[in-house]
């Protein structure tokens, strides 16, 4: 991004959704905070699926920067440590992390192979690594994504704590008791 105006709407963005969650967003209040006009919000984005789509894209660097991922250790032990680092970060951000995997523009990737988003392809090559095919390779990831995702919402929705175990230990059924 070059353009410092689209880096503050971002920047604004992002500070509204930690505070705030994503579905109270409004393009008034984001320009408002980003010490913009509404033309040069729109000159910058269309709408505000263009607005959710570069910010997550944004929030999706920044955290896979935040991983500490060792790439040495098995492809299941990977998958494990960043299964709880999600949960972690689900802990410490709930808003950021829920708009980061849950808002509907997201729904978009999940559609459609998209190179914006390279933690969604890690998480799948690892997954294809340790699926002990009963499933094919995407019904495999679907149903670790799966695990991982919907403990995430439990623990945001306090529901349930984060316990490492809990994830290890079902990781470990999922991929067949390694």
């Amino acid at each position: 991004m070059n353009d410092k105006i689209e880096e503050q709407i971002i920047k604004a963005t992002i500070n509204f959704i930690r505070t705030n969650g994503y579905q109270t967003v409004s393009l008034r209040k984001i320009s408002q905070a980003a010490g913009v006009t509404t033309g040069a919000f729109y000159k910058r984005f269309k709408n505000k699926d263009i607005l959710f789509y570069r910010t997550a894209i944004v929030l999706s660097q920044q955290f896979v920067t935040k991983l500490s991922i060792n790439s040495e250790l098995s492809a299941f032990d990977q998958i494990l440590q960043i299964a709880q680092q999600f949960c972690k970060e689900f802990q410490k951000q709930p808003q950021v992390m829920d708009f980061l995997f849950f808002n509907p523009t997201i729904i978009q990737v999940y559609q459609a192979d998209k190179d914006d988003f390279s933690f969604l392809q890690t998480i799948q090559r690892l997954a294809q690594q340790v699926n002990p095919g009963i499933l094919n390779d995407q019904q495999f990831f679907e149903q670790l994504w799966s695990f991982i995702q919907g403990y995430s919402l439990l623990i945001k929705n306090g529901v349930t704590t984060y316990d490492p175990q809990v994830v290890k230990v079902t990781l470990s059924q999922i991929v067949g008791g390694k």
